[in-house]
C-alpha cells in the first residue's frame, strides 16, 4: 500500500476511536457481553494497529 493510504486508514481509525469514546461517555449503562480482559485486549490491538499504520509510512525502504 502507498504511504497516503496507510495514513488515511490510520486517520479514519483515530476518528472512529474518538467517536466511540464520546458515545461511551454518554452511555455508561452500555457494556459488552464479555469480560473486561477481552475488551482491553481488543482496545490494545486496535491502538497498536493504528500506531503501526501511522508509523509505517515513515520507515525507509532498504
Amino acid at each position: 500500500m502507498s504511504k497516503k493510504y496507510l495514513r488515511i486508514i490510520a486517520a479514519i481509525m483515530l476518528i472512529v476511536a474518538i467517536i466511540f469514546f464520546i458515545i461511551t461517555l454518554n452511555n455508561p449503562q452500555a457494556s459488552f457481553p464479555w469480560s473486561n480482559t477481552i475488551t482491553y485486549t481488543l482496545y490494545g490491538i486496535y491502538v497498536v494497529t493504528m500506531i503501526v499504520l501511522f508509523i509505517a509510512p515513515f520507515k525507509r525502504k532498504k
